[in-house]
C-alpha cells in the first residue's frame, strides 16, 4: 500500500498551527526525533526536546507555542507552531492511520447468532463467532473472530471486539468501546467462604453483571469480574491498559486511565479522572477520590481523597513516600558510619 502524504499546509489545516516554512513541503512519515528520516515529522514537547531539532533529520517538526528552538532553517524545514503538542500529534497520527483490518459487513458463514437475538445495521461478524439467545447488537458493531456474547448481552454501536473477546450473560456495553484481544467481561468473581463443616471452601455465587459506559477502551486481555449482586461499572471515557484485573462490585468513574496489570480488589470504588500507574494493587473496599493519581507499583491499603497523589508500599501521600525513599537511600551511609562506632 502506498504510504499516505500530506503537506505542511494541510497538516497544520488539522492542527490548527502556525506554519514556520515552506507551507508546500511533503510530509511522508511520522517518527521519533532519533528515527526521523527526511520527510518525516516530529513533534517536541518541551526544551529537552527542541535542542535536537537541529541535528534531527526530520523535516517538520511540531511545537508548543513559547517553545525555544535554536537554529531552524526556515528556509527548508518547517515548524508547526500549536497549543498543545501532544493533542496535535494525535490528530496527525489519524491522518496516517491504515485502513483498519476488520471483518466485511455481514456475518462469515461459520457464525452462530440465535434467532432470538437483535441485530443492528452494518454490523461485521467473523469466523466462529457465538451470539446466544436475547443479545443486543447496536448499528455498525464489528465483532472479529472467536467472539461469544452471552445471553442477553447488549453491545452499543459503532463499538468493536477483537478477536476472542466474550461477553458474559446480561453484561451491556456502550456505544463506540474498543475491547483488544481476549477481553473477558462478566466471569464470576472471586468469593469464597469456609464450609460449615470447614472441610471446603464454598463458592460464592455471583449473580450480578457489569455495565460498561460509551467510548471505554479495555486492552488485551482484560478481566472484569461480575458483580456479587448488582453490578461491576465502568464509566464512560475510562481506558484500561493490558492484563488490568477488576474485582466484583468495583465501580470506576470516567475518564480515568489504569496502566498494565493493575488489580484492583472487590468493591472498590474509584472517582473520576484518576489515573494508575502500572502493577498497582489495591485492596478490597477502599475508596478513591476523583483526580487522585498512583504511581508505579502501589498498594493501596487505604481510602484516598481526592486530588491527592500516592505511591509506595503500602501507599502513602507523595511528599511522605519520597521522604521515605530518600531515607532509605542514606541507610547504608548510615550503617557504615555506626560501625565506626564499638557499641558492644
Amino acid at each position: 500500500m502506498q504510504p499516505l502524504q500530506h503537506t505542511a499546509a494541510s497538516i497544520a489545516k488539522v492542527i490548527d498551527a502556525k506554519i514556520e516554512g515552506p507551507a508546500d513541503i511533503i510530509c511522508s512519515g511520522v517518527a521519533s526525533l532519533e528515527q526521523a528520516q527526511q520527510g518525516d515529522l516530529t513533534f517536541m514537547v518541551n526544551a529537552k526536546y527542541t535542542k535536537h531539532w537541529e541535528a534531527s533529520k526530520a523535516t517538520l517538526g511540531i511545537v508548543p507555542i513559547g517553545a525555544t528552538v535554536p537554529n531552524h532553517d526556515s528556509a527548508t524545514r518547517v515548524l508547526l507552531w500549536v497549543q498543545d503538542a501532544d493533542v496535535a500529534i494525535a490528530r496527525v497520527l489519524r491522518m496516517f492511520q491504515a485502513e483498519p483490518d476488520r471483518p466485511e459487513i455481514g456475518a462469515h458463514e461459520s457464525v452462530s447468532i440465535s434467532p432470538s437475538a437483535s441485530i443492528g445495521k452494518e454490523v461485521r461478524f467473523g469466523p466462529f463467532v457465538i451470539i446466544e439467545k436475547d443479545v443486543v447488537v447496536g448499528d455498525g458493531v464489528c465483532i472479529h473472530g472467536n467472539v461469544r456474547l452471552g445471553r442477553g448481552a447488549k453491545v452499543g454501536a459503532n463499538t468493536t471486539l477483537h478477536a476472542g473477546v466474550v461477553i458474559g450473560h446480561d453484561c451491556i456495553i456502550g456505544a463506540e468501546c474498543l475491547f483488544h484481544a481476549g477481553v473477558v467481561i462478566g466471569a464470576d468473581g472471586f468469593g469464597y467462604c469456609p464450609s460449615d463443616d470447614k472441610t471446603h471452601l464454598m463458592k460464592i455465587p455471583h449473580i450480578g453483571n457489569v455495565l460498561i459506559g460509551d467510548h471505554v477502551e479495555l486492552g488485551a486481555n482484560v478481566c472484569v469480574d461480575r458483580a456479587k449482586f448488582s453490578a461491576t461499572k465502568i464509566g464512560s471515557g475510562t481506558k484500561l491498559d493490558n492484563l488490568v484485573q477488576v474485582g466484583h462490585n468495583v465501580i470506576i468513574g470516567q475518564n480515568c486511565v489504569i496502566s498494565a496489570t493493575t488489580a484492583i480488589g472487590g468493591s472498590v470504588t474509584i472517582g473520576s479522572w484518576v489515573q494508575i500507574g502500572g502493577n498497582v494493587g489495591i485492596a478490597p473496599h477502599v475508596v478513591i477520590g476523583d483526580g487522585v493519581k498512583l504511581g508505579a507499583k502501589s498498594g493501596v491499603m487505604h481510602d484516598i481523597p481526592a486530588g491527592e497523589s500516592w505511591l509506595g508500599v503500602p501507599a502513602v501521600p507523595l511528599k511522605e513516600g519520597l521522604r521515605q525513599w530518600s531515607a532509605v537511600r542514606k541507610l547504608p551511609e548510615l550503617i557504615a558510619k555506626l560501625k565506626k562506632f564499638d557499641l558492644k
